[in-house]
């Protein structure tokens, strides 16, 4: 009996021995986490930095959430933020969201021109359709607070502009054509369209982007000048006023001036009119009505087209002078390869060389006198002064430009062209100024 209770209390201690080893072993294994590591910002950063896949570890480190807590949306592994650049600011200890990153370019504005954001909406930018790299017209709707119905006055603030970035995204729309929602846009302006645009967002103007179309750009019925819109901001009834229908009144003082834009420098043919161009090349001059009946008084609404022929210094731009397509010089005819002249026959004399007296002498008819040229002349209200600019009427009914009519009655050529002096015209070859609709004019 005493040796069966023996055998069974070594049975007992090698079961509890076993057990024991079992569940030293069982412990020793690790222990299944229930967190994630991913990688978050080493420190703040600025929106455009790029975390350069070489040296990704300086802008990251590791932080571990609870499965349960994970971030809604997390780059999981540093590979996923080599070569990426931040569109938002990221804090210290943040997680990087993958619609943070973008693989486009820092925003750069073509040559000559700055970024400028302003706040809009949807339905205000396109219904979101305008993204980067679009063309787009701005209008602006501004109250006048000189009538007392808070009239708008409404027009074309500014023409062809590039969008650049919209919500500070350089990029265009993920798997749609457009922005399902957004706050501003940024373009590219010049200094003068800076302060325009400051100048419109400090009015209270309400700002709406026309889309351009591709093809053919739409032509609007009137576009005013700089000094216009400071005037319509500043509420000055003596430049501009509100109509009730979105036109502009002007006042009787300046009903009897026009304006047109001329040319500051000798253009070529070819020259495509963009809004630079525009801006750059050309100036705005008041002159005495009637002009020429095929001048262009506002290039800005030939946004886009091409010079078909050279345009001189201080001219302006004939109608016929533009086109949509851009000019192609013309291929130059070959020259004629003269005939050799044949050798005298043996029985021709030098006699035969000589015309005979004989012949008869052909009928010429009457005498025509050559026609006087007619001549027009421009009055150009300047800075200077007054400048009378002259053009001469062609048979074609064209008018070809000479230059600035001196007090002399002697034409100097303008400056930058290479026009010769003239001289004085008297009363009868001087035209009457051309009215609307009379014919075309040209250079």
């Amino acid at each position: 009996m005493k040796q069966k209770n023996m055998i069974l209390i070594a049975v007992a201690v090698g079961c509890g021995l076993v057990a024991a080893i079992l569940t030293s072993q069982m412990s020793a294994r690790p222990k299944v986490s229930d967190e994630v590591e991913i990688p978050v910002a080493a420190k703040d950063l600025s929106v455009g930095t790029k975390l350069n896949k070489d040296d990704i570890q300086k802008y990251i480190e590791y932080k571990k959430y609870p499965k349960d807590a994970l971030p809604e949306k997390y780059t999981a592994t540093p590979e996923d933020l080599g070569d990426k650049r931040l569109t938002r600011a990221v804090r210290k200890g943040e997680a990087f969201n993958p619609a943070d990153l973008t693989t486009n370019v820092v925003i750069t504005p073509p040559p000559g021109f700055n970024v400028m954001t302003f706040p809009t909406s949807a339905p205000e930018a396109v219904a979101g359709f305008a993204i980067p790299g679009s063309r787009v017209d701005v209008i602006a709707a501004v109250k006048t607070r000189k009538r007392k119905d808070q009239a708008e006055i409404i027009f074309p603030l500014f023409i062809d502009m590039l969008v650049l970035a919209i919500d500070q995204n350089p990029g265009g729309p993920q798997n749609t054509g457009a922005f399902a929602s957004l706050s501003m846009v940024s373009m590219a302006v010049t200094p003068n369209q800076a302060l325009l645009l400051q100048g419109a967002i400090s009015r209270g103007a309400s700002l709406r982007m026309v889309l351009r179309n591709t093809e053919k750009a739409p032509t609007w019925p009137y576009i005013p000048t700089e000094k216009e819109i400071w005037a319509i901001f500043a509420d000055q009834p003596s430049s501009a006023s509100g109509s009730g229908d979105g036109q502009l009144e002007e006042s009787p003082e300046e009903s009897k001036k026009g304006k047109m834009h001329v040319a500051v420098e000798n253009l070529p043919a070819g020259t495509q009119l963009t809004a630079e161009v525009i801006d750059t090349k050309f100036k705005l001059v008041d002159f005495t009505p009637p002009a020429p009946s095929n001048a262009v008084l506002n290039l800005r609404e030939h946004t886009g087209r091409y010079l078909q022929k050279d345009l001189a210094a201080n001219q302006f731009v004939p109608m016929n002078y533009l086109a949509d397509k851009e000019y192609v010089l013309p291929t130059p005819p070959k020259p004629e390869t003269p005939e050799p002249k044949g050798a005298p026959q043996a029985n021709e004399g030098p006699s035969s060389k000589a015309a005979p007296n004989n012949l008869p002498k052909p009928n010429t008819g009457p005498k025509v006198e050559p026609k006087k040229p007619v001549y027009y002349d421009a009055t150009i209200q300047t800075a200077n002064g007054v400048t009378r600019y002259r053009y001469q009427k062609l048979e074609n009914g064209d008018y070809k430009f000479l230059g600035i009519l001196k007090e002399d009655g002697t034409v100097a050529p303008a400056p930058g062209s290479a026009q010769p002096e003239s001289k004085p015209a008297t009363e009868e070859q001087k035209a009457p100024e051309p009215k609307a609709g009379s014919g075309p004019i040209s250079a």
